[in-house]
């Protein structure tokens, strides 16, 4: 390994690796504005500019790639370079950049949304002039320009760093965005007649280092140091993409990707990213009901639990009689829950995870379109064949019991045809969701559960790594997870069940043993590995 020597500091350098990426990881900060892990190397913005001793001008740290010199060449009989961070030459060149930068940026930090976290913002405190050189008026630029259906440009915040352009070149392939004009009338643009709307479009605002680059669905919304920051798991396909969940006053407002290279490195899908979007509208309720002729009637729980508990007495379902779908949905706790719920009404653990399958890409999306299925086969449940029709599970059963799932709404015409006739020959059907579904309308009875966003839960991905999510924010009283609504079932039946995640989890373990050495308050975010299931032959 070279060996550098950074404003008196040692530091072993990695093969292959700058002066930039050497500092960054030692924690020393050397300003950036193009730079990015995952995008190729281009010193476009020269924020980055440090002093190397021997060197006849100042070297962007970034493209800088440490040698490690042969034993007679290096420097004071040790050290492959010398490097000077907070040297006078260094600032002052970085003064001048972010002069230029600031030259025609618009004064418009109050009613930018990049405000808070912007990194041109904390930069022109930390290494800008104290006031301006120029008098004269500022160049303006398009402003408010659609370049797709999630991504508004303002030009005239935009400093060409490039990382827009080469994450579409470079990550999706699709290179919408090109840089057009030239010198100071230089914009970021999409060819003649194209759309920026690659299935990652909205990263290219999270990748802004300004507020060049907004994204409809979160423009002016609310102000970021406002919002409260929860880590949490995508719940859109079995990658289990690793989020960040910005909330503000009981409403999350914007999801954002959470860096873990194990899962999904520093990017998330736009479906993934709006699914709270395509949640806005949709009809919930607070309190467990009977439907009928399609419209709920709210219960007391008590009252509702108590009811239900007797019907299951009084029917004594044998586990012929009942179908269950499952939902690839529920949280490991959920799962485990269920397995207990189903021993006690049915006396075995009956049912069936739904595989749902969609379109995948190369990237990151999955083509399974649950969360947790993998996690489902670790617990022992069964899942359902790829797309498997709902209704052929339901035929000729007495009793239908539907867990966060909604295959009438999700079916085909045909399939939901077949699946009406067969939900009608029921005489009991529950189904328990976190809105009121198309399912739910052709319910018996109904019972609200806590969004995803909304308990907290351990999810296991299709590479087997758990991760943890977190309640965002709080749901009504009267939504609770699933596994706390199994302790309502077991409580009106007589029984004694487990309390809360924390105690649900320890249930988890024994169905899982390699958790055993894991505190339900202690998975890192990263996740943790969990083996490969074995499966039996027989």
């Amino acid at each position: 390994m070279a060996l550098i020597l950074v404003d008196g500091k040692e530091i072993a350098v990695k093969q292959g690796e700058t002066v930039l990426q050497a500092c960054m990881r030692e924690g020393i900060e050397i300003p950036y504005f193009c730079y990015h892990p995952s995008l190729s190397i281009v010193g476009q913005c020269r924020m980055c500019l440090v002093k190397v001793e021997g060197a006849p001008k100042l070297l962007t740290a970034c493209t800088t790639t440490v040698p490690e010199l042969p034993r007679e060449k290096k420097l004071d009989g040790r050290y492959d370079m010398k490097v000077s961070v907070a040297c006078d030459e260094a600032r002052e060149a970085q003064r001048g950049i972010m002069e230029f930068l600031l030259a025609n940026h618009p004064l418009d930090c109050p009613v930018c949304d990049q405000a808070g976290e912007c990194r041109l913002q904390e930069y022109s405190y930390d290494y800008g002039a104290p006031r301006s050189e120029f008098v004269f008026e500022k160049l303006h630029a398009p402003k408010r320009v659609v370049l797709g259906p999630h991504i508004i440009y303002d030009a005239e915040r935009c400093i060409k760093c490039t990382r827009c352009v080469r994450f579409c070149q470079e990550i999706t392939k699709t290179s919408e965005l090109s840089l057009v004009e030239r010198g100071a009338d230089t914009i970021v643009g999409t060819f003649e007649g194209g759309s920026l709307d690659n299935p990652y479009s909205v990263c290219t605002a999270d990748l802004c280092p300004v507020g060049a680059l907004t994204y409809r669905e979160f423009r002016f919304r609310e102000r970021v140091w406002f919002l409260q920051a929860h880590n949490s798991v995508c719940p859109e396909c079995s990658r289990n993409c690793s989020v960040r969940v910005d909330s503000y006053k009981g409403e999350v407002l914007r999801i954002v990707p959470r860096y873990n290279p194990s899962v999904n490195g520093y990017y998330m899908c736009d479906h993934g990213r709006l699914i709270t979007e395509r949640m806005r509208g949709l009809e919930t309720r607070e309190l467990p009901s009977l439907i009928r002729d399609g419209k709920p009637s709210p219960m007391n729980e008590k009252d509702f639990y108590a009811r239900l508990v007797a019907l299951f007495s009084e029917k004594k379902y044998r586990p012929g009689d009942v179908a269950v779908i499952l939902s690839g949905r529920m949280s490991l706790e959920e799962m485990a829950a269920y397995k207990r719920l189903s021993k006690e009404l049915f006396g075995a653990v009956i049912g069936d995870v739904l595989l749902r399958s969609g379109e995948s890409d190369d990237l990151l999306v999955r083509d399974e379109k649950r969360p947790n299925l993998e996690g489902a086969r670790k617990l022992g449940l069964p899942v359902s064949g790829k797309d498997e029709a709902v209704s052929s599970l339901i035929g000729g059963k007495k009793a239908l019991l539907i867990i966060r799932e909604d295959p009438v709404g999700e079916a085909p015409q045909e399939e939901r045809e077949r699946l009406d006739t067969a939900i009608g020959s029921v005489e009991t059907v529950v189904v328990m969701d976190d809105h009121l579904t198309a399912t739910a309308a052709r319910a018996h009875y109904f019972v609200p559960l806590a969004g995803w966003f909304e308990m907290e839960g351990t999810t296991v991905n299709f590479k087997g790594q758990l991760q943890k999510t977190t309640r965002c924010v709080a749901p009504p009283e009267g939504r609770k997870p699933f596994h706390d609504v199994t302790a309502e079932f077991l409580k009106a039946a007589g029984k004694e069940a487990p309390s809360g995640f924390r105690e649900w989890f320890e249930e988890v373990k024994k169905e899982i043993p390699v958790l055993g050495l894991v505190k339900a308050g202690e998975i890192p975010l990263k996740g943790i590995p969990l083996p490969e299931r074995k499966e039996k032959h027989g």
